[in-house]
């Protein structure tokens, strides 16, 4: 039985908030983003789920997608990311529970929205 960081780490690569800071997580990407085009995406992602604008919501969830991609790593450097994933995570459960169960909420949501929008990758 997987564990949700190899789960995490095998999913389509999507922004996560974890505290204040901003990760693209996913297949072979784990990176702390410092961008601001990358968080002002972000913004106008959650003002449409705010909003329940299903056209804005489409767009925005396809911009993330689209630039946490773009973080992906190089595959030989696959497993050295995964350990540092895998650490990163185990940190987090261990020193901040909050900011955990809350990045258990967006992965939960990101696999609603894929499930929703991208029916062919579920």
């Amino acid at each position: 039985m997987s564990t949700l960081k190899e789960e995490l780490f095998e999913k389509k690569s999507f922004i996560y908030q974890i505290g204040g800071d901003y990760y693209a997580i996913g297949s072979n990407t784990f990176a702390k983003l410092t961008g601001s085009p990358e968080l002002d995406n972000l913004e106008l992602f959650r003002n449409a789920l705010k909003k329940n604008n299903e056209r804005q919501i489409v767009k925005y969830y396809e911009k993330i997608l689209r630039i946490a991609n773009t973080y992906r790593a190089d595959a030989r450097e696959h497993y050295k990311l995964r350990d540092r994933l895998y650490a990163f995570l185990d940190e987090l459960e261990k020193n901040d529970e909050a900011a955990f169960r809350e990045l258990q909420s967006q992965i939960a949501l990101a696999d609603e929205l894929t499930k929703k929008y991208l029916p062919e990758n579920t």
